[in-house]
């Protein structure tokens, strides 16, 4: 399953899709995947990236306790996987087993990747600050692979509630009643 093409981190950053929604590998011993929404490169040079969860979710327990994480980024077939990893708790769920995602080692750290993703960008945390009701985790890119033939318009985008690609017209609308 590992048919990914290392890429600079350069690169990397600049094939990231607009407005990407997420999932986060995190953990060594126990590894946990989360969706995440808010998601934002803060620098180019050197390459750092964030991510941000509110500290009732698991994963900021496993996100505390590690030093790394993976960022990975999910083509729209995995629409409904990246739901299921959004709705349900890694407290008492296997997302990896629920979702049948296949937890890679990382290259450059112990933070799984997600091999079914078109990007995988693997994170050493530099540094975490509180900002209302969520915890920005940021962190300087170590490696990552990318499909070949990579197409961003591919990538699963996310904004309010509403998932889309870049080339279409959302595919799928999630706001409460």
């Amino acid at each position: 399953m590992d048919d990914k093409v290392d890429l600079d981190h350069m690169g990397a950053v600049m094939s990231l899709p607009p407005a990407p929604v997420v999932l986060v590998g995190v953990g060594d011993k126990e590894k946990n995947i989360i969706t995440v929404g808010m998601f934002n490169v803060f620098s180019v040079r050197p390459p750092i990236i964030g991510i941000a969860v509110t500290t009732s979710r698991h994963s900021y327990k496993l996100l505390e306790e590690n030093d790394e994480f993976t960022v990975n980024i999910p083509g729209k077939e995995l629409m409904d996987k990246v739901i299921a990893c959004g709705e349900k708790s890694g407290a008492d769920t296997d997302k990896f087993k629920l979702t049948g995602l296949t937890a890679v080692k990382g290259k450059r750290t112990k933070a799984p990747r997600i091999a079914e993703c078109l990007i995988n960008i693997e994170i050493k945390k530099t540094q975490s600050f509180e900002v209302g009701d969520h915890t920005w985790y940021l962190g300087e890119i170590k490696h990552t692979d990318i499909v070949e033939n990579y197409n961003r318009n591919e990538a699963l985008l996310y904004w309010d509630g509403e998932y889309w690609t870049a080339a279409a017209k959302p595919l799928k609308v999630l706001r409460p009643d």
